[in-house]
């Protein structure tokens, strides 16, 4: 699925491995072992991702390791999903398993096995998908040995240092063609855990030479009862998701590209978790932080490539958890696909592509709703394109807009998961818009058992028709994109806005014609473009009133400058503004966190 981040964090397991286990007597590595791992402090995400890793051994020597890294749905946590937004240490969290021997002589230990099983709610899945990574890495394996036997292990060993070493020499180059400077980009956050709640990441990098230098600080501090927190490593692997995947494009995607890389993060944030403190939602802060490594990034590669600065995908997640039993009877846990359906951000020549998938999982694909519906007990509503892209010359790609009803049960628990309802999980660039804000619309005791028997024409298709056309009766309820596992019975409903791309460019500089075709195609709607493109045209024929378009652009321009103020006025109003205290409970000293509060308060 091209995870850059499980890529470049599996080293840390396996490294352990060769550390600790090889030379001790009761544990030792041989041909035929196979190590489970999921403790987030050696594998820098959290819980959910669990990891398989084989030595491959040719003549009794050991070559290297294959490894096999991928969310389960279930870990036995405090809810359901492996990504608990209750939890309140690390005790809440199921599981956490540092590496460990799970298999011997080509055979997964069913001791081992069974005692999984059992500490989870769905065992046949995590038991199927820890088979499932022993088969990826035992054909990985195959694979290194036909070729050792063809060209010898001396040629495959040292064919990968070379993988390295080169790519080591070819990414310092790269990065030495970058002009020199500190960039910065604060992000934040409006959710911690089932809490509104402000967070500051304040996301800095400085480029010098053929390094550069990653800092966090006046970030804001640890939590310790609360899942946001995450290692300093998982802020690493997040990193490698924009190098690999955008930067590094064009060269291998392995550690060497680490070289370039240096680190200074604080302690006691919540970017630098320590001790006992929970770290399930770990994920969120850690996509928040790729989002300003992405604005950070277009910033520093338009001079360079000015086709590689690109605006940020969707960061915000928006997808639902759940838990109980099937449609036949069977325990199930896991989390929907939809996070794999976001919109991806525009280019500097074309609009983001609609459901392009997930930026951190570059491979990934949003499985049918017909895959979920054959085991899971919902029907979709509706799937599909929903206007939450972000507005710009270009405009980002469209998110999912879907809904879940609850069918063949009588009972289910269900939550969602995200950021960005309060405000934009994701920004534009260049004078883009961000991407729309998330929420989750509840519809309890809902008529749709009721429409379907009657084949109704009042059933809605998508979330547009949900909310201004269509709405269904029952107990409505709009609650932030991350609510807490909650029962729903068979007939209830809920419907959530998966995230778009942000937008690059401003958006008078879009072509009329392009944001016409979007009306026409009911990308857009027609207030959007009135009143955020500022296009006029014939509604009928859908052509284009160029002179009217020009006019009212100008005015548009026009009043931006009369708004426009000088920055020492602006910021000397900005800093006697204040967020409310409920919502800064997490975020340390405002507005920096790291700084200590004036004296008396």
């Amino acid at each position: 699925t091209a995870i850059y981040f499980h890529a470049a964090l599996g080293q840390i397991p396996i490294k352990y491995v060769v550390k600790h286990w090889i030379n001790e007597s009761s544990v030792g590595v041989k041909e035929g072992d196979s190590f489970f791992f999921n403790d987030p402090f050696y594998c820098g995400v959290h819980g959910g991702d669990m990891g398989l890793a084989v030595p491959v051994f040719y003549e009794g020597k050991l070559l290297c390791f294959t490894g096999a890294v991928v969310h389960s749905g279930e870990n036995g946590a405090t809810e359901p999903g492996g990504t608990p937004s209750s939890s309140r240490s690390r005790y809440d969290e199921g599981f956490l398993i540092p590496p460990i021997k799970i298999g011997e002589n080509y055979a997964l230990k069913e001791d081992l096995m069974t005692m999984l099983a059992g500490a989870v709610r769905d065992p046949r899945t995590l038991v199927l998908d820890i088979k499932a990574r022993l088969a990826a890495c035992r054909i990985a394996q195959r694979r290194i040995i036909d070729l050792a036997k063809k060209k010898g292990p001396d040629f495959f060993v040292g064919a990968l240092r070379n993988i390295m070493i080169e790519t080591s020499k070819a990414a310092r180059k790269k990065v030495s063609e970058l002009p020199d400077g500190i960039f910065r980009h604060p992000v934040f956050m409006d959710t911690v855990g089932p809490v509104s709640a402000l967070i500051k990441l304040n996301v800095e990098v400085e480029k010098k030479g053929e390094t550069l230098k990653l800092k966090l600080k006046d970030s804001s501090p640890m939590i310790p009862d609360r899942p946001l927190n995450t290692y300093f490593q998982g802020i690493i692997g997040l990193t490698m998701v924009y190098l690999c995947g955008w930067f590094f494009h064009d060269l291998p995607a392995t550690n060497a590209l680490l070289d370039v890389l240096e680190w200074e993060f604080p302690e006691n944030t919540m970017v630098n978790a320590s001790g006992d403190v929970p770290t399930a939602q770990a994920p969120f802060p850690q996509v928040a932080y790729s989002h300003g490594i992405f604005q950070i990034g277009a910033r520093l590669t338009y001079c360079f490539d000015a086709l590689r600065a690109v605006a940020s995908w969707y960061t915000g997640f928006g997808f639902t958890v759940y838990g109980g039993f099937n449609q036949y009877g069977e325990p199930m846990a896991d989390i929907s696909p939809e996070m794999n359906a976001t919109g991806c951000g525009a280019r500097p020549d074309m609009d983001g592509v609609d459901t392009a998938g997930s930026f951190f999982a570059t491979m990934s694909d949003c499985s049918d709703v017909e895959t979920t519906e054959s085991d899971r007990p919902f029907v979709y509503l509706f799937r599909n394109f929903f206007q939450n892209h972000g507005p710009g010359k270009y405009r980002g790609g469209n998110g999912t807009g879907y809904g879940l009803v609850v069918h063949g049960v009588p009972l289910t628990f269900v939550g969602t998961l995200g950021f960005g309802s309060k405000f934009p999980a994701s920004t534009g660039v260049f004078g883009g818009y961000a991407a729309t804000t998330s929420a989750v619309h509840a519809i309890r005791k809902s008529s749709l058992e009721q429409l379907w028997k009657d084949s109704s024409e009042a059933i809605p298709t998508s979330l547009l028709e949900l909310e201004q056309v269509k709405p269904l009766d029952g107990l409505a309820q709009m609650n932030q994109i991350t609510t807490l596992f909650a029962p729903y019975e068979q007939g209830d409903a809920i419907f959530v806005a998966g995230g778009g791309g942000c937008g690059y460019g401003d958006v008078l500089e879009r072509d009329p014609e392009l944001v016409v075709k979007d009306v026409k195609a009911k990308t857009i709607t027609k207030w959007q473009a009135a009143n955020i493109y500022r296009v006029v045209y014939d509604e009928k024929n859908f052509r284009v009133d160029e002179e009217g378009t020009q006019k009212i652009r100008d005015e548009e321009r026009a009043e931006r400058l009369r708004l426009g103020k000088p920055y020492k006025e602006f910021e000397k109003e900005w800093l006697q503004k204040r967020p409310p205290a409920e919502i800064l409970t997490y975020y340390g000293n405002y507005p920096n966190p790291s700084e200590a509060p004036p004296a008396g308060t």
